[in-house]
């Protein structure tokens, strides 16, 4: 019987053994010098609390450690929870800045490929504008296009079987405008081929 209370006390801390004092209402503490000092009640709350919780660390010593908490990446559930939804109000307030970001910078590819176009089309104007102030450019125009001579020069036109002249070409009268639907499907019903 000793054995097993020395046990008993041994496995509480203080060393203090289960029994109670021999006089209800009233407690006693033991400090290290041995004498005993009344107890008040938020002491008496205090040291099972502090009882309480050597108990369950050391059950759950007992049953294989101490409880392990989930991680998610070596973080606590709920900082992985908070660290997820920062990373989401990251990526919607990221992504409009970044959507208008690539979309300029397409806008601004069509931009530079229209600025080089239209730097070919100056140079081409300038090179005609150029040529429009050389008086042999002029001359040979007037030839071509207007059928004009030096003084002096006898003009003759060759004219070759089935070759019109531009001139004609241009005076030819318009083709008829094609009437209602009705009636060129009527046109294609009698009219052979």
């Amino acid at each position: 019987m000793a054995d097993r209370d020395s046990r008993r006390s041994a496995a509480r801390p203080g060393g203090r053994s289960p029994r109670r004092d021999a006089r209800p209402g009233r407690s006693t503490r033991r400090d290290g010098s041995g004498a005993s000092q009344p107890r008040t009640v938020a002491g008496a709350v205090n040291d099972v609390v502090t009882e309480g919780a050597a108990l369950v660390g050391r059950r759950g010593r007992r049953r294989g450690g101490e409880k392990k908490e989930r991680t998610f990446l070596g973080l606590s559930t709920g900082k992985a929870v908070v660290l997820a939804v920062v990373i989401c109000a990251l990526a919607l307030t990221l992504a409009v800045p970044l959507r208008t970001y690539i979309s300029q910078r397409g806008d601004a590819a069509q931009v530079a490929a229209e600025r080089v176009a239209l730097e070919q089309r100056v140079a081409e104007l300038q090179i005609r504008k150029d040529q429009t102030d050389d008086p042999a450019y002029i001359t040979a125009q007037a030839r071509e296009r207007l059928g004009y001579v030096m003084p002096g020069e006898t003009p003759y036109q060759v004219q070759l079987p089935g070759a019109r002249a531009r001139s004609d070409i241009e005076n030819d009268p318009p083709p008829p405008p094609p009437g209602p639907w009705y009636s060129d499907l009527w046109s294609t019903a009698t009219t052979p081929r």
